[in-house]
């Protein structure tokens, strides 16, 4: 045996039999048999090379040696304890939760559902992060994010899962007080004389619009501007009259301040599903899965919400 071997166990039967001044006694107070005592010692001994109680008539007794060791040892086992305690009452470290975003889903779903984390669950540091969906799903797939919020926008699903959570409506919106909003009836026709801003051809959100608006026998009337910027979108809308084709969770804000009103078209063909994508390589963490629980129950609540007239 080497000093390599001496363990928490032998400085605590060691330092027991000197306060205890006998094994008897030591083995006693320890809860273990005297053999398991004197074994103690004995592997101690062997360890250190050196001699450290006298076993008399009258207790025990430290040699030179024993009497050096039991300053230190006496010290370390303090040190342990003192280590221990520090542990114990240190504040909790925080667990880290990397939340990928859509721009859809960024303030409109996941702001509450991130504010309701930090009031329940105040050790979880989360990151947010926002991009198209492709740039997302890359760092999904190399663990630099546990989660995307978001529509379901990629054909790749190779080690990712989409939970669709709601339906997101796309919305026709333009600037408060546009003349649109002073007509007691709206029909698409009354579109005509303006700018339809939407997304490029090719994009979801384009196809839903064009399927949208050939159900309704308009195809190629309109005048269109092809945005994907929503700053570019907001200024148009805002200083050119456009009529914007957007997703509820991109423009929720402005609707709640006024700045933007919705005209009262709804369809079937402009909704799309908003969820999560998660991997399938690896269980979610504690964290991840209390933050996925929320988001569910923030998305059932969606269900009262009064939806617009349908044309």
């Amino acid at each position: 045996m080497t000093s390599a071997n001496i363990s928490l166990r032998h400085f605590r039967v060691f330092l027991a039999v000197v306060d205890a001044g006998s094994l008897a006694t030591a083995s006693k107070l320890l809860h273990i048999t005297l053999s398991a005592v004197s074994k103690s010692l004995k592997e101690l001994e062997q360890a250190l090379g050196s001699p450290l109680l006298v076993r008399g008539r009258k207790g025990i007794q430290l040699t030179r040696a024993g009497e050096a060791f039991n300053k230190h040892a006496q010290q370390t086992l303090t040190s342990f304890r003192f280590a221990l305690e520090e542990v114990q009452t240190a504040p909790q470290a925080p667990e880290l939760l990397k939340v990928g975003a859509l721009p859809t889903a960024a303030g409109f779903m996941l702001a509450p559902v991130v504010a309701q984390m930090r009031e329940r669950f105040p050790h979880v540091q989360i990151q947010v992060a926002s991009g198209v969906y492709d740039y997302l799903v890359g760092k999904l797939r190399t663990r630099e994010l546990d989660l995307i919020v978001g529509r379901l926008i990629g054909r790749d699903m190779l080690g990712v899962q989409f939970e669709a959570l709601y339906e997101e409506d796309l919305l026709l919106v333009v600037r408060s007080g546009h003349p649109l909003t002073r007509l007691k009836r709206i029909q698409l026709s009354d579109l005509a004389p303006y700018t339809l801003l939407v997304s490029p051809q090719g994009t979801l959100v384009r196809i839903s619009v064009d399927n949208f608006l050939m159900t309704h026998g308009y195809s190629g009337d309109f005048t269109v501007q092809e945005s994907l910027s929503e700053t570019f979108s907001r200024v148009y809308v805002h200083d050119y009259d456009g009529v914007w084709f957007v997703q509820r969770g991109v423009v929720d804000l402005d609707l709640r301040l006024g700045v933007v009103e919705q005209l009262p078209f709804t369809s079937a063909l402009l909704r799309a599903p908003i969820g999560l994508t998660s991997p399938t390589d690896r269980p979610l963490s504690e964290a991840a899965q209390a933050f996925k629980g929320l988001l569910r129950q923030w998305c059932e609540r969606l269900g009262t919400d009064k939806p617009a007239p349908r044309i």
